[in-house]
């Protein structure tokens, strides 16, 4: 399933992320890489999801947030 189809509270782990090199290096840079556990902390604005790692939270835009596959945690 993708991190767009989560709902709010729900915890999950990243299994893939489809992006071209430059976005998935981002992505990482920020602590989003396969087997990190998030939690769907809130959707923002334009369909924009807000996740959780811990303590930080970070805000991914909705077509970010449909290149990230996950798995139930």
């Amino acid at each position: 399933m993708l991190l767009t189809m989560l709902e709010p509270g729900a915890v999950a782990r990243i299994r893939a992320i489809s992006a071209d090199a430059a976005v998935a290096l981002r992505l990482r840079e920020m602590g989003l890489r396969p087997g990190t556990r998030v939690r769907l902390a809130g959707r923002g604005a334009a369909g924009a999801r807000v996740v959780a790692i811990g303590a930080t939270r970070i805000a991914i835009d909705r077509g970010t947030s449909g290149l990230i596959e996950v798995e139930p945690a």
